[in-house]
């Protein structure tokens, strides 16, 4: 099989944690202890929950432990009590399809608790309804929060006048809902129609949100507002939520761009409800810069100090000691849609925000409809050249930004600039293993005059392994099994080769474990005739097709497949008879979504005994299967930059396959480590469905000095 050659150039050219509803709740030790030094002038007090509830939503048993959350706040409820502090004669046993001002109904708050909300201001697409209690826990010294009237009307008209026609110009409209479908009158006992109201109005609800610094007044961020769908099915009309704090000096530079983030994504899950997380993520940060809110630029501070996370896979490295680094995920998506509308325009943004496609394919698509020659990967890895340079009159702009400038971010209040771009040396603090599916390494070489480069190298890997394991068994025999691996949206496939030639009835037998998500994730077995080209998912007794109705579109073309939760191990047998007298492929895939996922599949005594084949949880994964990925030649795309910068303050860029050195690449990287400043950008350009980082090493060696190695 053909290998690709490695790199040896110059003189050898040869987490927040959040519970299922109450966050505060899921630790007995303060989470302000973690982050107790949190620079908030420096990066940001904002945290976004979205990804977090829409997980939520999509765990098993989700939809009956929200519906007895509901029964249980609704027995505590008395529907029949005025529910206005104010005075007027609407109550919970009032329907009208009118609201009017000052009028008190009873929503779900974050917690799916009814709360009593009033009316303070309508316009012409909005209804601004602020929660009558903005108060803390009983014994909390902390001031309720007050949202004044003047405020209330001032977020309508904000968003009448701007957010609304900015938001649905762009990106479409919202479905309307009127309230008419809500099942909570049917569920807890209120009126038939209580709901109901103008399907085209959208429904911003002002709440003292119940996250992690409700309950603790040190954690030092807190949750500016929230779309959750949840609580749009409950209640049937279009609804976002947004925080109550501190309106009287955040209201415009806070809970604005908050709001048209929020709608972005209220419209989006109309439009588009399976889209990845980070693509999705990066339409509602460029809805704020649409809006003329601006740059979160917390985040992209936070970004630039902590470089090395992967634009694709969202929330990564959420549980970071550094703190959430999701915070770094939103400075990523918001540059890198902000580089995508400066190169190619606001048509294209738009198009990549409506299509039906997801994640990638909706940008490659974007660049062949509007005849751009470039593909994503390309596009990659100028931005990242962007990061270092910031320079947008060099080379036409493509390694700057227009509306950005990275070294005068504010860090320290709005007099102190940032004064670089990415922070190298914290990037070699805060380095990961590996790099990361679309994320980038960040090294920085300064080479003394005395010091005389020998040599560079590269070594990375040529496949991705197989992601399936041998563990213990989870069920304590003391055996080893083989485990088909976890995290959110996996496709993890072993793959063994079947001699059927000289077969006349073959069969499969194995024995398995299923602790698998039910109706949501799978585990399916699969022939190949045509070696791994096409696969044929088996069927017996046992599988099942029954996939929720928002089930992952992979998962919907794979079934039948194993899913739910068996008490022991099963056996099972599949009939190989139709592919007698072949040599074919057998595979044991895993598949998740994108949400929630349970311990997964386990496997052990795989055999077909017709063709004296047999594995088991002591085989070599590595070793005894077939490696998907070194069948089709998917070998691991790394992209490599070298950025040197002369004593002018005037730079070179040399891209390069680190496979693929040709002579006058190694010419040119011999320039680059020649005295002075040289940067160095690494990525790993993974298929879209692959968010697993890469392993590479690389070696600088000098003359005087020997080597110097780092990953």
């Amino acid at each position: 099989m053909h290998m690709k050659k490695q790199m040896t150039a110059l003189l050898s050219v040869s987490a927040l944690t959040l519970s299922l509803f109450s966050p505060a709740a899921a630790t007995d030790v303060s989470a302000s202890s973690t982050y107790e030094n949190w620079n908030k002038e420096r990066y940001t007090d904002r945290i976004d929950i979205d990804g977090q509830l829409q997980k939520q939503s999509e765990q098993e048993g989700f939809e009956q432990e929200a519906n007895q959350k509901v029964k249980e706040s609704a027995e505590n409820t008395n529907f029949n009590e005025d529910a206005s502090s104010s005075g007027t004669e609407s109550n919970a046993n009032s329907a009208s399809t009118t609201y009017s001002p000052g009028e008190t109904k009873l929503f779900l708050d974050r917690d799916l608790a009814f709360k009593e909300f009033t009316l303070r201001s309508v316009g012409e697409h909005s209804e601004v309804w602020v929660a009558d209690d903005l108060s803390f826990e009983e014994g909390d010294p902390r001031d309720p929060h007050v949202v004044t009237q003047e405020q209330a009307d001032t977020m309508a008209e904000e968003f009448d006048s701007n957010m609304y026609p900015v938001a649905t110009d762009f990106f479409g409209t919202p479905d309307s809902l009127d309230g008419s479908n809500s099942p909570l009158p049917e569920m807890v006992g209120l009126p038939e129609g209580y709901y109901e109201g103008d399907g085209d109005k959208v429904m911003i609800m002002v709440d003292n949100v119940k996250d992690e610094s409700y309950y603790d007044p040190e954690y030092p961020f807190f949750v500016a507002g929230f779309f959750w769908q949840t609580i749009e099915n409950y209640i049937d009309r279009n609804m976002i939520t947004i925080d109550s704090r501190d309106w009287d000096t955040r209201l415009e530079s806070t809970f604005f761009s908050t709001t048209i983030h929020e709608l972005q994504h209220l419209i989006h899950a109309d439009n588009d409800s399976d889209e990845t997380s980070w693509l999705n993520e990066g339409m509602s940060t460029f809805s704020e810069f649409l809006g003329g809110y601006g740059m979160s630029e917390g985040s992209i501070n936070f970004f630039l100090d902590h470089p090395e996370n992967s634009l694709t896979n969202w929330d990564e490295h959420y549980d970071a000691e550094t703190g959430p680094e999701t915070i770094a995920d939103y400075g990523l998506v918001q540059l890198f849609t902000l580089y995508n509308y400066e190169r190619f325009g606001q048509e294209f943004i738009r198009y990549v925000a409506t299509d039906e496609l997801n994640s990638i394919e909706s940008f490659e698509e974007a660049y062949k409809e509007f005849d751009l020659d470039v593909t994503f990967n390309e596009v990659y890895q100028d931005f990242t050249s962007a990061l270092v340079l910031d320079d947008n009159k060099y080379k036409g702009g493509k390694y700057g930004f227009e509306n950005i400038d990275l070294r005068d971010l504010p860090v320290n209040g709005q007099d102190e600039p940032r004064g670089m771009t990415v922070d190298f040396e914290k990037a070699e603090d805060y380095e990961k293993e590996g790099v990361p599916a679309w994320g980038t390494d960040f090294k920085e070489f300064n080479i003394e005059p005395d010091q005389n480069v020998k040599d560079f190298s590269f070594n990375g890997v040529d496949f991705m392994p197989i992601l399936w394991e041998t563990t213990e068994d989870p069920l304590g025999s003391g055996d080893q099994v083989l485990f088909g691996g976890s995290g959110d949206e996996v496709d993890n496939k072993l793959i063994f080769e079947a001699d059927l030639t000289n077969t006349d009835s073959p069969t499969l037998n194995f024995d398995h474990y299923v602790d698998i998500e039910e109706s949501w994730d799978y585990g399916v077995v699969q022939v190949s005739t045509d070696n791994g080209e096409t696969w044929t998912s088996l069927e017996n007794e046992n599988t099942r097709t029954d996939v929720v109705d928002e089930g992952y579109p992979k998962i919907k073309e794979n079934v039948p497949g194993f899913t739910g939760h068996f008490e022991e191990y099963q056996n099972e047998t599949f009939d190989l008879s139709k592919y007698a007298g072949q040599e074919v492929l057998v595979s044991f895939r895993y598949l998740t979504d994108w949400g929630y996922n349970d311990a997964g599949w386990f496997i052990n005594n795989i055999k077909i005994p017709e063709a004296g084949i047999s594995y088991n949880g002591n085989n070599n994964v590595q070793e005894d299967f077939i490696n998907e990925n070194e069948l089709k030649e998917n070998y691991v795309n790394y992209g490599v930059t070298f950025i040197k910068e002369n004593e002018a303050g005037n730079h070179q860029v040399i891209e390069v396959d680190p496979f693929n050195v040709t002579e006058e690449d190694a010419l040119q990287i011999q320039k680059v480590f020649r005295p002075g400043k040289t940067y160095m950008t690494t990525y790993y350009a993974a298929p879209q469905d692959d968010l697993n980082p890469a392993e590479f090493e690389y070696e600088l060696t000098y003359k005087e000095k020997g080597p110097k190695k780092d990953k």
